[in-house]
């Protein structure tokens, strides 16, 4: 019986010292975790972050061992480096570090927030935003709120729209805007830099500005359901950045008639790479108040491009499938693990500490399976028909959108 229990102990060492850095847990959100005072360290626990928080680990191809194997000593010889001279690196090595652990990763929510152990310098990086930017069909195109102000008004000084409306929310920006077609009928537009539509519509504003942004998801909203020459509706989710899921509840909901199971979802459920959950079904429900665009045969147009993210992709993909549904633009961004602040229960997401800890990292809380396109994180939503802003400009999805609602 001795023999025996020091053969199990002896196997059990055996297997232990055998482990695969996988299977080690270290809590990265520990207060004695986050205490470290070495570059060594610093990369330690956020690898072990990741090892435990990251969700893709069934779909991402990076070896995630051999790339601690690789860099670990790397983070060595600065701290060796810090106690013979006490040298620093300066950014473009320190970030060259942590850009070569995640560059093939595919989670184009995750973010880098990490600060020099000895200097405290911030530096962020996107591996997801160094993704995109390298697409051939992105190269040397500008994007954002401001650029969209003003593809918005070339469109309006062309014809294409009516004089809109534009409003501001804080950081947010909306636009509402109406294309009276030569034989009267309306087509109903409206572009918003990221989704807070539900939680707007329960404000009432309290600038001029914000009432206007407000007034303006009212206004498109109330176009779309009960304007009776409506010809079609364009909703652009072009420089995008995404927001409250909640909203589809507008988007989609208040155009079907029966609840369309769009996705599945799922969570890690514990500390080991594959420990998933169950794949969860996620359904959006039909509103209270809604038309039945596909009875009246109303086309609805989605516009992206490759800086629609997010719950612009998600909701771009939806509508793309509906019966009158047709997306027209660019390829989208790639981040559709959706953020939930929930890694006290799944052992999943963001980990870290945003003031003023050491790191901070950013990173999807779940998977979300496409029911027709499976798991498309760091790809995109491809589009019906695709028009390239470099070849076209902003105004080329715009004039194939309205072309197309002329024809339909």
């Amino acid at each position: 019986m001795k023999h025996k229990l020091l053969y199990i102990i002896a196997i059990s060492l055996l297997v232990t010292g055998c482990r695969q850095k996988g299977d080690i847990y270290v809590d990265p959100n520990d207060p004695m975790n986050l205490n470290y005072t070495s570059y060594a360290k610093q990369f330690d626990i956020f690898w072990q972050g990741m090892n435990t928080y990251y969700v893709f680990w069934s779909e991402d191809e990076t070896d995630w061992d051999d790339v601690y194997t690789r860099l670990k000593p790397k983070f060595d010889a600065l701290d060796e480096a810090y106690k013979a001279d006490g040298s620093v690196p300066d950014s473009l090595t320190f970030i060259a570090l942590y850009q070569d652990a995640t560059s093939s990763l595919i989670d184009h929510h995750l973010v880098l927030r990490l600060r020099d152990v000895h200097t405290d310098q911030l530096y962020v990086y996107s591996p997801g935003s160094e993704e995109v930017k390298s697409r051939e069909y992105v190269a040397g195109q500008k994007y954002g709120k401001k650029v969209m102000k003003e593809e918005i008004q070339k469109c309006i000084d062309q014809k294409l729209l009516d004089a809109g409306t534009w409003g501001e929310k804080g950081d947010d920006a909306n636009f509402f805007g109406i294309r009276t077609l030569d034989d009267g009928r309306k087509v109903a537009y409206l572009w918003q830099s990221s989704y807070n539509m539900l939680a707007s519509l329960k404000e009432e504003g309290e600038t001029d500005e914000e009432r206007v942004y407000i007034n303006n998801i009212e206004a498109w909203m109330d176009m779309c359901l009960t304007e009776t020459r409506l010809a079609g509706i364009i909703l652009d989710n072009r420089c995008n950045r995404g927001g409250k899921v909640a909203d589809l509840e507008l988007v989609v909901g208040s155009f079907i008639n029966e609840k369309v199971h769009y996705a599945d979802l799922r969570y890690k459920e514990g500390p080991g790479r594959y420990d998933y959950t169950d794949w969860m079904p996620a359904y959006v429900e039909p509103a209270a108040k809604r038309r039945d665009i596909e009875t009246e045969n109303i086309p609805y147009i989605v516009l992206t491009n490759a800086y629609s993210i997010s719950m612009a992709e998600t909701s771009s993909e939806i509508i793309k499938k509906l019966p009158t549904g047709r997306m027209i633009g660019e390829r989208t961004y790639g981040a559709h693990g959706q953020l939930m602040p929930y890694n006290t229960y799944f052992h999943d997401g963001t980990f870290g500490d945003i003031n003023n800890g050491k790191h901070y990292v950013y990173t999807s809380s779940l998977q979300v399976r496409f029911v027709d396109d499976g798991i498309l994180e760091g790809v995109g939503i491809t589009p019906t028909k695709a028009i390239y802003q470099a070849e076209d400009g902003y105004i080329g999805a715009m004039n194939k959108a309205l072309d197309y609602i002329k024809a339909y």
